[in-house]
């Protein structure tokens, strides 16, 4: 399977519709590692957890073809003079076209069940998710099982910040999928 059939999948898969890049990150990055479908995405350390320069590069192609389109919420400007925005991704009508003909692959069924698994192990937000992604993309990187401090000692040789409370509900979110101990 190939980024754009994966990406296009993946956004019918949550609904046609994904609020935010990070967002559309974390949950790329889970439903990869949720699913045996063979697709190279790439993810690699970055400010948000594991990020993948062909999941944004995908996303561009995709809005050339006037699959899915893209739009910029504003919300005011950080303490830095940066505008903060939100890009939020929606299938167009020839996008739903495509996914109503991938929904009958077997691979589009392994996507929406992992899509069901992340579902049901938790409603997490970006940033929540982001934390999750960054604790297994630890764990990925090790040998041997880790504690909370030893992650949360980790995460700092990739300048991530994770706060106990916060690690707590992703170890849970990571938990409730059922895949920790696939990463020791």
């Amino acid at each position: 399977m190939n980024s754009t059939i994966f990406l296009i999948s993946l956004i019918d898969a949550w609904g046609g519709t994904i609020q935010g890049r990070t967002l559309l990150q974390k949950r790329a990055y889970f439903v990869a590692l949720l699913t045996d479908i063979r697709v190279d995405l790439g993810f690699d350390a970055h400010f948000y957890g594991p990020y993948s320069p062909t999941v944004d590069n995908t996303v561009t192609q995709l809005k050339n073809l006037r699959f899915i389109e893209e739009q910029a919420t504003a919300y005011g400007v950080n303490e830095t003079g940066f505008e903060i925005k939100r890009y939020d991704y929606k299938l167009t009508p020839d996008g739903i076209t495509v996914a109503r003909k991938l929904r009958e692959s077997p691979e589009y069924s392994k996507i929406k069940s992992a899509v069901e698994r992340m579902t049901q192990a938790g409603s997490l937000n970006y940033m929540e998710l982001s934390i999750a992604a960054k604790a297994f993309f630890i764990l990925k990187k090790r040998v041997k099982a880790m504690s909370k401090e030893e992650i949360t000692r980790e995460a700092r040789n990739f300048d991530w910040n994770l706060k106990p409370a916060a690690l707590d509900k992703a170890v849970s979110f990571l938990e409730s999928l059922d895949i920790l101990r696939s990463a020791a």
